[in-house]
């Protein structure tokens, strides 16, 4: 079956349809997961949550659209909500330890990686980490990387040139 056919299949609701659109672009939700949280745990987290709310959500895909695109931009948004509320527990975490005068630390995270592109990676915002990668690893055009990300066209363009000067920066500095 083409991935048109698959689509029409799925949204008529045969799951099989949807499991085959899905195995050809797990590897690549599973990446652009990974390189937005840093940790393997928690990518495979945010990937599963995506693929459901995918399939919850199937009925209103525009079948003129790109899949694969469409399904990471869910991949991002979900990375994006995870990492909101880990800054959010984190935060309260270390307020709630600095009133009893304990010592607070950031909790280790894991790189996408051992290389040098995860741990430039993770010196970026998460709304960067999500531009970088849809742009960089996903070949996805501003107005794509806007969709997903539910911003303007130009919001994406700004986020990210600013990843680019960060990395730059940290590539020049690290030489």
């Amino acid at each position: 079956m083409t991935e048109t056919e698959l689509i029409r299949s799925a949204q008529l609701g045969d799951r099989d349809a949807f499991a085959g659109l899905v195995s050809g672009h797990e590897k690549k939700l599973l990446a652009l997961c990974w390189n937005m949280m840093g940790d393997r745990d928690e990518a495979r987290d945010a990937a599963q949550e995506a693929l459901l709310q995918a399939f919850e959500n199937f009925s209103r895909f525009d079948a003129g659209r790109s899949f694969v695109k469409w399904l990471l931009g869910i991949g991002a948004k979900r990375c994006l909500d995870r990492l909101r509320r880990r800054r959010t527990f984190l935060r309260y975490f270390q307020e709630y330890a600095r009133e009893r005068g304990r010592p607070t630390a950031a909790p280790a995270m894991d790189g996408p990686g051992d290389g040098r592109a995860g741990q430039l990676l993770q010196k970026l915002s998460p709304r960067e980490r999500a531009v970088v990668s849809l742009a960089v690893f996903e070949d996805c055009s501003a107005r794509e990387i806007a969709a997903a990300l539910g911003c303007s066209e130009n919001t994406a363009r700004v986020h990210l040139f600013n990843a680019r000067v960060k990395l730059k920066r940290e590539v020049t500095d690290g030489v």
